[in-house]
């Protein structure tokens, strides 16, 4: 059996706090995330977005704002022609997106082309492969943006960070804990003081 890192922290530096352990599991953390991490998707250029938005409200009959799989695949129109002129049937876009309907930003997100995002608050990138980046908040306080589906060799290194995020977590409530005490008998103290001074005074 290895020796724990934390117990190597407090060998070296016997006075360390569990504030400080947790800080340099932070560093430690910090350069595992750059080994699952993906650079951030470029946003879409304005005449992009004006675009999307335009085929979104010509979609959006009523201006509900939203859009149903059937205005996404050319509303109630049911003829021929009608159909001809449809990128998409109904059934192809209740495959894709489910039974509900899209607001503005969702159809842009689905309507985007790959690899860039659809807005400054998407959270989800299709890349042309197929795959998908999402955008995560870790413990350390870096937004990422990962592998919705990460290849076999990225999965040790995805366990690893989770691993050192749960010690993280650890050391943050010991830290926690041991300010809550001084904390909590100056206040203590302050109350009996001036309970004292309240006393001294009725008599």
């Amino acid at each position: 059996a290895g020796v724990h890192l934390t117990q190597l922290f407090r060998w070296i530096w016997p006075g360390v706090t569990s504030e400080h352990v947790a800080a340099m599991l932070t560093w430690i953390c910090l350069n595992e995330v750059d080994k699952i991490r993906h650079p951030t998707p470029r946003l879409i250029d304005q005449d992009e977005r004006r675009r999307l938005e335009n085929i979104f409200h010509n979609m959006d009959f009523g201006s509900k704002g939203h859009c149903t799989a059937e205005d996404v695949a050319g509303g109630k129109a049911t003829g021929v022609e009608a159909k001809l002129r449809n990128i998409v049937d109904v059934q192809t876009v209740r495959a894709v997106c489910g039974d509900r309907s899209l607001d503005e930003r969702e159809f842009m997100e689905l309507m985007c082309q790959d690899d860039f995002r659809a807005h400054e608050g998407a959270q989800q990138v299709v890349l042309r492969d197929g795959n998908k980046l999402k955008q995560q908040r870790r413990e350390t306080g870096v937004t990422i943006w990962v592998l919705e589906n990460p290849p076999q060799w990225e999965v040790p290194h995805r366990r690893l960070v989770d691993a050192i995020e749960a010690e993280i977590r650890h050391w943050r409530r010991l830290a926690q804990s041991e300010a809550c005490p001084s904390s909590c008998g100056e206040a203590d103290s302050d109350g009996e003081s001036q309970a004292g001074d309240g006393r001294d005074r009725d008599s």
